[in-house]
């Protein structure tokens, strides 16, 4: 009798270890799903902080941001938050959301700025390196002016779109934008003319037209990063009150002519 009774609680032994992973899985759902809980019930927001902001107030991008005390700290929506602030205010060009536990929200922006315009239907359209309309004025202000594209439908907000014999000349524009914005000539620019289908044309602290084709092998981004040190050679800096057309037309070299 003692053998039938000791094969009995083996094969209990053998069912209750028959499947430990399983056992394990559902045990870490269980911890998961009440550390979650805990997040829910637990943290709420009760202080929030904005950085980056100089354009508008604090007031104004938590209202837009719509973040409340209260608010659980988890359950933020950080694309939605990124996407309102964005479209609701133009000069905001990037949006990062934190949590700082236990009960703080970061939201810090990068602002852009206004480098370049363009005159249409009677008002000047601002706009930022990557072709984003900032605002409607009645004039460029310290802004570059932009000749050679005509805006198709602006709108503050929105990025600026050109018909399609024109929509190339687009893609120069904000090219060219992003390079002396990351070079620190944008605010030595003077003036733009996209009006050539082979060259673009911009100006530099009143001495300097440059020219320059988009079809440069190395790309645009290349000799503007070198423009620079070129700008500041000593034949350049002997000679304050000349003036200078340079041309950057080929993969060799830039050519400084004086005028």
């Amino acid at each position: 009798m003692a053998q039938p009774q000791r094969r009995r609680r083996n094969s209990k032994k053998r069912r209750r270890g028959r499947h430990p992973g399983l056992y394990k899985a559902l045990s870490a759902v269980l911890i998961v799903a009440a550390v979650a809980a805990a997040c829910l019930i637990f943290f709420r927001v009760s202080q929030i902080e904005v950085q980056g902001n100089s354009r508008y107030s604090r007031e104004e991008i938590i209202d837009i941001a719509g973040v409340r005390p209260g608010d659980n700290l988890f359950a933020l929506g950080s694309t939605r938050i990124s996407r309102e602030l964005q479209s609701r205010l133009p000069y905001i060009r990037s949006v990062s959301v934190r949590r700082k536990l236990p009960n703080t929200v970061v939201i810090s922006v990068t602002e852009s700025r206004a480098l370049a315009a363009l005159e249409h239907g009677g008002a000047w359209w601002l706009l930022d390196e990557d072709g984003k309309l900032l605002e409607r004025t009645s004039g460029p202000g310290s802004a570059a002016p932009v000749t050679g594209v005509t805006p198709l439908a602006p709108a503050v907000g929105t990025y600026l779109a050109a018909g399609e014999e024109e929509r190339q000349r687009v893609e120069w524009l904000r090219e060219l934008l992003s390079a002396l914005e990351e070079n620190g000539l944008a605010d030595r620019l003077d003036r733009i003319d996209l009006s050539e289908d082979y060259r673009l044309t911009f100006a530099l602290d009143g001495r300097f037209t440059i020219h320059i084709s988009p079809a440069l092998e190395r790309g645009m981004a290349y000799w503007i990063r070198r423009l620079p040190a070129y700008l500041e050679h000593e034949s350049i800096r002997r000679n304050p009150s000349q003036s200078y057309t340079v041309e950057i037309m080929d993969n060799a070299s830039a050519r400084f002519i004086p005028d």
